[in-house]
């Protein structure tokens, strides 16, 4: 089944630029995929292992931790650029979340993203049992960065989320949903 990604701020459908999201899984096997629309494309970066939250991505924070403090980031950019950082969230203050960042340097994610006339595909797959990072049930949230006209200004970033946070973050521990709500009974 598709989601629709939504503001993350607000939680409304953006009716110009959008986003869909699906999940499955098969032999142990988590598939991811992104449909977004009217991307520029806009990566800053071309190596493995840098943050391209500073433009258009594919963003998943997934994890097991029954507190929800620890959990991977995965993010893929319009060029296929991918980043995997283990995150511990350690709360926050009025200007900033605290989080201690350990960037996975063996990927054990496969990405592929193919582009279309207007916007790109991005799909991930890992085995399930890579994410686990304690022993509870598995959450996620699932995101888009968008950059407008291919600037890389943080207040011209457009912000999407499955769930969304109603503020412009993503990393929001309460905001995270059951990975088996969308995959029908599985862990």
């Amino acid at each position: 089944m598709k989601y629709p990604l939504r503001d993350c701020a607000t939680g409304k459908l953006d009716e110009e630029i959008k986003t869909s999201f699906s999940v499955s899984e098969k032999d142990g096997i988590l598939t991811f995929v992104f449909e977004a629309e009217n991307s520029g494309g806009y990566c800053p970066f071309k190596n493995y292992n840098d943050i391209h939250s500073k433009g258009d991505a594919c963003e998943l924070l997934i994890g097991s931790d029954p507190e929800r403090r620890v959990y991977y980031e995965i993010e893929v950019s319009a060029q296929n650029v991918l980043m995997i950082c283990k995150m511990q969230y350690n709360g926050e203050t009025a200007d900033e979340i605290l989080l201690d960042m350990d960037f996975v340097e063996k990927p054990f994610v496969k990405s592929d993203v193919i582009w279309k006339n207007n916007g790109y595909v991005a799909t991930l797959k890992f085995p399930i049992e890579n994410i686990l990072t304690g022993d509870g049930a598995i959450f996620f949230n699932a995101y888009r960065i968008e950059t407008k006209n291919g600037t890389r200004m943080d207040d011209e970033k457009l912000l999407y989320a499955l769930n969304p946070t109603m503020r412009r973050k993503f990393h929001t521990p309460s905001r995270y949903v059951w990975l088996k709500e969308y995959l029908g009974g599985c862990k």
